[in-house]
C-alpha cells in the first residue's frame, strides 16, 4: 500500500510496533516469579497480559504486581519487587529485536527525505534512548514522546497530540503507525490516519479502527518526493519562478 500523498509527517509506536517488545512484559512476570521458585497460573499470566496491554481492565500492575508478592509470600516490600521487575524489563526491551521489515523501512524513510518523524511510545524516557541506540536510530526520529510527556494514556489520543504538537503538524498530515486497538483508537481520535500492523502480536489485535491494516511494514510505499521547505524544493520552486518569466523580460535584462 501507498501512504496517503497528503502524509507530511510519521507518528510511530514502539512496543509490538518498531521492536518485538509485546511478549517482554508478560514473559518478565513470569521470570521474576520464578527467581522466587513459583509458577504463576494460567489465568495470572491471563490477566497479567491483559493489565500490562491496558486491555479490558483498569487495574494498574504497580498495584497488581505487590499484590501477587504478598499473595505468595515473597519478602520483599512493594517498592522492592517493582523495582527489580523495572530492572529486569529494562534489561530485555533493550536486547529485543525489531520487527521484520522495520529496519530497511526506516532506512528508506530516512534515505527519502519525504516526512518528519515521532516516536510515540509509554516507555520512559531512558529506556526508549537505550532502546534507539542499540538499533542505531538515533538520527531516525525527529521527536520523541515517551510516558514523561502526557498524563493520559492510550487510547486516550493524548499521547499523538503532543506528538503533533511537537512537530508542528496537523493531524490531517499525520499517518499513525500502530499495533494495538487502544493504540488504534487513539491515533483515529488525534484525527490521524491509521495504519494497523499486524507482526507485533501473537493474538489478533481488534484494529477495526484503523484505516488500513497491513502484516508488517514490507507492504508499505513511502513516497519519493522530498518534504516541503527542504533544499530541493526549495530549488524547484526558484527555477519554476526562472522559467515563468517571459522571455521578452529576459530580453531587457
Amino acid at each position: 500500500m501507498k501512504l496517503p500523498a497528503n502524509a507530511k509527517f510519521l507518528l510511530f509506536d514502539m512496543d509490538g510496533t518498531l521492536v518485538d517488545t509485546e511478549p517482554v512484559g508478560p514473559q518478565n512476570f513470569v521470570d521474576q516469579l520464578q527467581k522466587y521458585g513459583i509458577k504463576p497460573t494460567n489465568e495470572e499470566r491471563e490477566l497479567f497480559t491483559k493489565i500490562w496491554r491496558r486491555d479490558g481492565t483498569d487495574i494498574k500492575q504497580d498495584d497488581w504486581l505487590p499484590e501477587i508478592a504478598r499473595k505468595y509470600g515473597i519478602n520483599r516490600t512493594p517498592e522492592e519487587y517493582l523495582k527489580e521487575f523495572y530492572a529486569m524489563y529494562v534489561e530485555a526491551i533493550i536486547a529485543a529485536p525489531t520487527l521484520s521489515g522495520v529496519d530497511d523501512f526506516l532506512q528508506k524513510l530516512k534515505a527519502s527525505g519525504t516526512y518528519k518523524t515521532a516516536l510515540v511510545t509509554a516507555s520512559k524516557r531512558h529506556q526508549v534512548e537505550a532502546i534507539i541506540a542499540r538499533h542505531g536510530w538515533q538520527d531516525i526520529f525527529n521527536v520523541l514522546v515517551t510516558s514523561e510527556d502526557f498524563t493520559k494514556h492510550k487510547p486516550d489520543p493524548q499521547p499523538f497530540l503532543v506528538g503533533i504538537e511537537k512537530l508542528g503538524a496537523s493531524p490531517e498530515q499525520c499517518v499513525v503507525f500502530e499495533d494495538s486497538k487502544n493504540g488504534s483508537l487513539a491515533g483515529s481520535a488525534a484525527g490521524c490516519y491509521v495504519i494497523g500492523l499486524r507482526a507485533g502480536n501473537s493474538q489478533q489485535q481488534d484494529l477495526s479502527s484503523a484505516d488500513q491494516i497491513v502484516r508488517g511494514f514490507e507492504d508499505i510505499e513511502l513516497l519519493k518526493s522530498p518534504m516541503p521547505g527542504s533544499s530541493m524544493d526549495k530549488f524547484n520552486d526558484a527555477m519554476r519562478k526562472i522559467l515563468s518569466v517571459p522571455k521578452k523580460n529576459l530580453k531587457d535584462k
